[in-house]
């Protein structure tokens, strides 16, 4: 089974469309010391990969909420605490904001989780550094393809061979900040690209559909609500 991962004040539109869609939603409880408008966002407080969930330790909801998720959906990861600290302050706060493109683990280097990167190491996969802490907010993957507003995500993807689309910063909501980002508001799943909210509001429409028609991808909004960033993560 899948489930679909949601920070706590994504709206009730965008979970009735999930719900509409066939897709189960988990939604995250904040976590204690990260800032307040992202305190509950899948991709600050969590990283999947390499058969691990990594959660903070001292984030008892959360890792509770994933080994809940990980029985109740049967899915095939097994949680790993860390030793990561919170943080209200970029780029402390990235620990986990990080993403395979191409085969590597790509994000700000340094700010990454060494738990991650202990993992990465054992698995053989490179870490890349870019100047993007928010490595997997800006980055929305489908197939082999990525679409960012990010100028360093965009060149990595393609040095990594992937096809990568730029599109305009911004349209996309997160309450307390000026912007959300594209990764944070989308999910690739099954073939379909689905975003929360109505992508054909965004101005650089033409460039996503241009990109999931090239994948071969479907395109679902659902909501017809602006775009709204909920640090989604789709397992």
């Amino acid at each position: 089974m899948s489930v679909l991962f949601l920070a706590h004040n994504t709206p009730q539109c965008i979970i009735d469309g999930a719900k509409r869609a066939g897709i189960d939603a988990v939604i995250l409880p904040p976590a204690d010391g990260m800032a307040e408008p992202v305190a509950s966002h899948p991709d600050m407080i969590m990283y999947a990969g390499f058969g691990r969930i990594f959660v903070r330790a001292c984030h008892e909801n959360t890792a509770a909420a994933v080994a809940d998720s990980i029985k109740r959906f049967s899915l095939p990861y097994s949680p790993s605490l860390t030793s990561d600290s919170p943080s209200d302050t970029y780029p402390s706060d990235v620990a986990f904001d990080c993403l395979m493109i191409g085969g590597a683990l790509v994000g700000k280097a340094d700010s990454i989780s060494h738990a991650v990167k202990r993992a990465a190491a054992e698995s053989s996969v490179p870490v890349l550094d870019v100047k993007q802490g928010y490595a997997k907010c800006s980055s929305c993957v489908f197939g082999s393809s990525l679409v960012t507003a990010d100028k360093s995500i965009y060149t990595l993807a393609k040095e990594r061979g992937l096809r990568a689309y730029m599109i305009e910063p911004g349209h996309i909501s997160l309450p307390g900040y000026g912007t959300g980002f594209i990764g944070g508001a989308s999910f690739f799943a099954d073939g379909t690209l689905y975003f929360l909210g109505d992508v054909t509001r965004h101005p650089s429409y033409d460039i996503i559909k241009s990109a999931a028609d090239a994948e071969g991808a479907d395109v679902i909004s659902l909501s017809d609500a602006e775009l709204f960033d909920a640090g989604c993560l789709y397992l």
